[in-house]
């Protein structure tokens, strides 16, 4: 579809970036749409990983604040999967294996690809490519937690991987990449994990 760019302003400039577009783009009859205001959240790249550990055959989650969620009328604490973005030279299986060294503390060597999805086309530009990383309970090398320049407070939790798909089907689990990364895990375990 072909897109007109009117205007585009920064309205904020930091850890992330919003823009204020106005646009017009053919609409699906051929005919151009009227002008419209759009907002851009312009997050970057992102990876995530679910961590599976064969020897237990659990996974492990880290539970921390989400201001988000708070402000919805929930605790804000919630559990979800290893996640962050990109640094300069990352690519989507170098962040997932520093993210979980720094939010688990298990090196995790190997990821297996599950999707490339964005988090929330309608408002941000975010991508996050999500991994199944399988590993040992011996694989743990560090205290993980988070980093503190971050401001990360991390709690890392292990659920059975049959407790993980009870709490997946009651609904538990709030956030859409570890919801995806759970599902998936459940329709390809076979695959996964041999």
């Amino acid at each position: 579809m072909k897109v007109k760019i009117i205007s585009k302003k920064r309205l904020y400039e930091g850890f992330l970036n919003l823009d204020s577009i106005e646009l017009k783009h053919i609409k699906h009859d051929g005919s151009w749409s009227e002008a419209m205001l759009r907002l851009n959240l312009k997050r970057g790249e992102a990876a995530a990983a679910l961590v599976y550990l064969k020897d237990t055959d659990s996974f492990i989650l880290v539970n921390q604040f989400r201001y988000a969620c708070y402000e919805n009328g929930e605790s804000g604490w919630i559990d979800e999967i290893v996640a962050g973005v990109f640094d300069k030279n990352d690519t989507a299986e170098t962040c997932a294996k520093r993210e979980c060294i720094e939010e688990t503390g298990y090196v995790i060597e190997n990821l297996k690809f599950v999707n490339k999805i964005y988090v929330s086309p309608g408002i941000t530009n975010e991508l996050i490519t999500i991994f199944i990383g399988i590993g040992n309970s011996n694989d743990k090398k560090y205290s993980g937690g988070g980093v503190s320049h971050e401001h990360e407070d991390i709690r890392i939790v292990e659920y059975s991987k049959k407790k993980a798909y009870e709490l997946l089907k009651s609904g538990y689990f709030k956030d859409g990449k570890t919801i995806i990364a759970l599902q998936y895990f459940q329709l390809y375990e076979n695959e996964l994990t041999h």
